[in-house]
């Protein structure tokens, strides 16, 4: 039931539209529930949490912070750098600890792997991590275009956040054994 996610995305967290979606999936669960027999159980997750970006806490980066960046992948609350070839992945890293550091967590490609940002990493994998990582705390989202249309998404996701990497996990009914 993709309502209470597009709803988050489009109104926030905070919203009415939210807490009404919520509800609207709270009861078609209790539904569900209701119909659980008793060797029967649910298991209900969720993909990830969500924070409310307010406008004035979206941070359009200076441009002398892309010195040396090739492209940028990820979302707006933890960019991937992907730099130049030869660029000194940790003068780009110590540029944006100073400019950033109190808004976001920075780390090098190494740094991240190393602190379990993702847990175990396939070799293979490795390459499609930006050499940089800029993942935002509190409610800070990252842009480079002003007009970037994902400003207009006021819940977002994607950073360290433990409102973000905080999945609910809920059991209902028994579960039959075997």
């Amino acid at each position: 039931m993709p309502d209470l996610d597009v709803a988050g995305h489009a109104k926030g967290i905070a919203s009415s539209e939210w807490v009404e979606a919520l509800e609207a999936l709270d009861a078609e669960i209790a539904g569900v529930i209701a119909l659980l027999g008793a060797r029967h159980g649910l298991v209900l997750t969720a993909d990830h949490g969500m924070v409310d970006v307010p406008e004035h806490a979206h941070r359009i980066v200076a441009p002398a912070l892309l010195d040396g960046v090739r492209h940028i992948a990820g979302e707006p609350r933890c960019l991937q750098l992907h730099l130049d070839p030869g660029v000194a992945v940790d003068a780009v890293a110590e540029r944006w600890r100073a400019s950033e550091g109190k808004r976001a967590w920075i780390a090098t490609r190494e740094e991240a792997i190393a602190a379990g940002w993702f847990g175990d990493v396939d070799a293979e994998v490795l390459p499609r991590i930006g050499e940089v990582l800029v993942a935002a705390r509190a409610d800070h989202a990252y842009y480079t275009d002003p007009d970037d249309r994902a400003r207009g998404m006021i819940g977002q996701h994607g950073s360290l956040t433990a409102a973000e990497t905080a999945v609910p996990l809920l059991r209902f009914g028994a579960f039959a054994a075997g």
